[in-house]
């Protein structure tokens, strides 16, 4: 199992939005508003580094989403 955490950028306006898009994807253990450089955190998991980058693509494609970061730990 690979873990990582998503540090994601939210236009202004749309954090609640996202943040719940987010919350109901698969492979998503939990998210959660933040404060500073990041709007939204969330923790993730696969099966491998593919599924994982598959699974920031898709949080990249949500509505409101302005960039993100991925950290990932295997």
């Amino acid at each position: 199992m690979t873990y990582g955490c998503i540090l994601i950028n939210v236009e202004n306006g749309k954090v609640v939005q996202v943040l719940e898009k987010v919350k109901r994807m698969d492979g998503v253990i939990d998210a959660f508003e933040c404060f500073g450089r990041f709007d939204v955190v969330a923790l993730i998991e696969a099966n491998d580094v593919s599924e994982l980058a598959l699974l920031t693509a898709e949080v990249n494609s949500i509505d409101g989403v302005d960039k993100t970061e991925t950290l990932v730990a295997s």
